[in-house]
């Protein structure tokens, strides 16, 4: 473990003269063939056999996507596919070779263009499995020789890939992500992803996961040329190459990030020419100069010869296992058709170019060595070209005959109800640096909603080794509001440490490090930010529960605060918490006193579901008594914080005081009295709690600081009319924030933002 020992460092002016070099990246050095590769002991004949075996296995993969889409499938006359067409033919080399030099437990993670990863990842995973781990992956299965046992389970993976990509309930995901978001995460593929450069922060975390673990893990990261304009994908690479990954600190080895960022190049973005259009360099390799004094040890290589993907794929394993990644490797390949059968590719490619492409075919080439050095003659390659096709075509068939999913199980998946409540052995064994910070309680118990935060947040550390907090100035800083100042000196930093500004990789980071068993809890500055993390938290978080068919959880927090009333403007005053309702799949927590802030929150770390934690800045500094020690708040369980009998006021997060502050109000001047009911989460929404007392009173009154226009108080309103509208003897009114954008000067914003007069006048008008 590391210390929290401090960075500090005197950067005193200094502007001597200097130039700098950015170093050598080479390309294209390997020269070997199969022959010297036997004769140096890298690889075996019947190695090189099963090289040509998976490299066919994914051509025949995806030439049956092609000729489904024709047609002209004579296994399966008629079949109507209907996913999606992204096929990788021409490519085969670059996964199969990087594949067969990593282990079961090592991890990828691919692109839409995945099948050939997972195909490749299967199958070398598959080829290494002992006798008893195959047939656990072969139904009925009792005996049989290796070989026999070998091939089933050669086919099973082959058939569950298939049965993915037609929708079937036996596929990876049960139907529920298709091509371009497959994944076997019982051989390491972490999925694919149909957002361009989507899975690169998620790679990026789990090999931070691995690193953490401190084991020899390694991860392999499959991304196209496309990507690496990516913005998300060049902030994985910087935060790849942190320094504070490697700082020796009391005496601690340098340890850097296991993973390998492989590009996989063949030259266009979709239809349009990466290398001599939308990129400055010719080479990608040449990205990693930018972030790593060392250029990240990168080079190019033939991404058409499978034996020089393999020795380069081999030297960056070598290099990760032994603390010195992060590696980039640029393989220049090729793709044969189209970005998608729907694209002919004629209007920006020439048949000459073609041409010359398929005359180096990685297959072909492999082949010809295969028999230059001995390895077998024509019948034997032959025989396994036919073995591959009757496979695959087996496996069409029966995937055909599948199970259809059940409509009813449309929302299986979508969320999961598992806890840690149970902790893996272990897991809680933690020892601290320092003691706890320590919060300062009054005599009825109350401390501040921010203490009460850090307290929760400092407990489930303690409770569970997993738990590692991140953000930006979080770490010797304590964060912009001080919310964490302590935990760096409790946990060490490599529990507690800083990030780069960058939003998108501290949330795709931390998908990455909780799909491999950490349970991230990670803060952004102001929500506001979560705009620049929006497709990491929407499309990776709140998704692969449900696209990997419930093969993994997504258990991270994502802290995001609300600075409205502060007079900061438009761009860190938002409160968007409506906005993250839409998108399903992730919880939405939003409290709004100290003991409901210390409950969800370790409740929030506890849940399996991915979580977006709402935190109210103005709420920060106010007080209620809070429990010390174990204290959990259910999540999807509403409060009644005032009971009444006259008016119902609805609301979240700094909405619940204004609206207590309007229910005593009603009563000294009105003789009204107001239920209050503080929904605490939006999603999960309890909503019967509101409607219970909705019937009771008749009227009532829904309040956010969210403005008005698409506001989740809309959906609340919505939701009573249709549940409860017999019982309503008023219409339901709205309260919000102006349908505007949120201005400094403290005049305007005080008109702007609602308060305890509007939701007291509003009641008052009900009844």
């Amino acid at each position: 473990m590391t210390t929290a020992a401090a960075f500090l460092s005197d950067h005193r002016p200094d502007t001597e003269p200097f130039e700098e070099s950015a170093g050598t990246i080479s390309g294209f050095a390997y020269s070997g063939t199969l022959a010297t590769e036997i004769a140096a002991g890298g690889i075996t004949g019947a190695e090189a056999l099963d090289l040509l075996d998976d490299m066919l296995s994914i051509r025949e993969l995806e030439d049956t996507i092609v000729r489904l889409r024709s047609g002209g499938y004579d296994p399966l006359p008629g079949y109507d596919y209907r996913g999606p067409t992204h096929v990788s033919i021409g490519q085969e080399a670059s996964p199969v070779g990087a594949c067969s030099v990593l282990r079961v437990d090592d991890n990828i993670t691919s692109s839409h263009r995945g099948h050939g990863d997972a195909v490749a990842k299967g199958f070398a995973a598959i080829r290494t499995m002992s006798d008893p781990a195959l047939r656990a992956r072969v139904p009925g299965s009792a005996g049989g020789t290796r070989e026999e046992l070998l091939e089933a389970a050669l086919e099973e993976h082959i058939y569950r890939v298939i049965a993915e990509l037609f929708g079937k309930d036996e596929g990876y995901g049960a139907g529920r992500g298709g091509g371009m978001h497959i994944g076997d995460f019982s051989t390491g593929n972490l999925g694919a992803n149909a957002i361009v450069g989507g899975s690169v922060p998620i790679a990026t975390g789990a090999a931070m996961a691995r690193r953490y673990e401190r084991s020899d893990r390694v991860v392999c990261c499959f991304a196209g040329d496309g990507a690496y304009a990516n913005g998300v994908v060049l902030e994985s690479l910087n935060w790849a190459a942190q320094a504070q990954w490697t700082n020796h600190l009391a005496g601690d080895h340098a340890y850097g990030l296991p993973v390998i960022y492989f590009i996989q190049n063949n030259h266009y973005g979709m239809t349009h020419h990466t290398d001599d259009e939308v990129m400055g360099v010719r080479h990608l390799a040449r990205r990693a100069a930018g972030f790593a004094e060392n250029n990240m040890h990168a080079e190019t290589v033939d991404g058409m010869d499978v034996l020089a993907v393999r020795d380069a794929v081999r030297r960056a394993v070598a290099l990760c296992r032994a603390g010195d990644g992060p590696v980039l490797i640029e393989a220049s390949t090729y793709r044969y058709y189209g970005h998608s059968l729907s694209d002919p590719r004629n209007e920006y490619r020439t048949r000459d170019e073609e041409a010359a492409w398929r005359a180096v075919d990685a297959i072909e080439r492999l082949k010809q060595q295969i028999l230059a050095a001995g390895v077998a003659d024509e019948a034997t390659v032959g025989a396994v070209e036919t073995r591959v096709r009757e496979r695959n075509a087996r496996a069409a068939v029966r995937a055909s005959r599948a199970t259809d999913p059940d409509p009813a199980d449309a929302l299986k998946f979508l969320y999961t109800d598992s806890t840690s409540e149970m902790l893996p052995a272990g897991q809680g064994e933690v020892a601290l640096f320092a003691p706890l910070p320590v919060s300062k309680r009054a005599a009825d118990g109350a401390i501040t909603y921010r203490d009460a935060l850090r307290e929760a947040l400092a407990e489930e550390m303690v409770r569970d080794r997993r738990v590692i907090f991140y953000g930006e100035d979080v770490a010797d800083y304590g964060g912009a509001f001080k919310l964490t100042k302590g935990l760096l000196e409790s946990f060490g930093r490599d529990r507690v440490f800083n990030t780069p500004i960058s939003e998108a990789a501290i949330c795709g980071t931390a998908v990455g490090a909780a799909i491999v068993g950490l349970r991230p809890v990670v803060e952004l500055m102001y929500m506001d930010f979560a705009l620049m993390a929006s497709d990491q938290i929407a499309n990776q978080a709140a998704k692969w529960h449900f696209m990997s068919g419930g093969q993994v959880e997504v258990p991270l927090v994502v802290r995001a605060s609300v600075g409205a009333g502060k007079g900061y403007g438009g761009q860190h005053s938002q409160s968007l918490e409506s906005l993250f309702t839409h998108l399903p799949g992730i919880y939405v927590v939003y409290p709004s006193n100290a003991a409901d802030a210390k409950g969800l929150l370790k409740s929030a770390i506890r849940t399996n579901n991915p979580v977006l934690f709402v935190e109210s800045q103005g709420l920060y500094p106010a007080k209620g008594p809070v429990p010390e020690g174990e204290h959990l708040v259910p999540i999807g369980v509403a409060n009644v914080a005032r009971k009444g009998t006259d008016v119902t006021l609805v609301g979240w997060g700094p909405a619940v005081p204004d609206a207590l502050a309007a229910a005593d109000r009603l009563a000294v001047e009105d003789g009204v009295e107001a239920e209050v009911v503080d929904l605490r989460s939006l999603v999960p929404l309890d909503l019967e709690t509101v409607l219970a007392s909705v019937r009771k009173t008749g009227r009532c009154v829904v309040a956010s600081q969210a403005v008005l226009g698409g506001s989740f108080v809309n959906e609340v309103v919505a939701r009573i009319q249709e549940q409860a509208f017999d019982f309503l003897d008023a219409p339901i009114a709205r309260i919000g924030a102006t349908n505007g954008i949120s201005p400094q000067a403290q005049g305007l914003e005080q008109a702007f933002l609602p308060n305890a007069g509007d939701i007291y006048a509003a009641a008052k008008g009900l009844l």
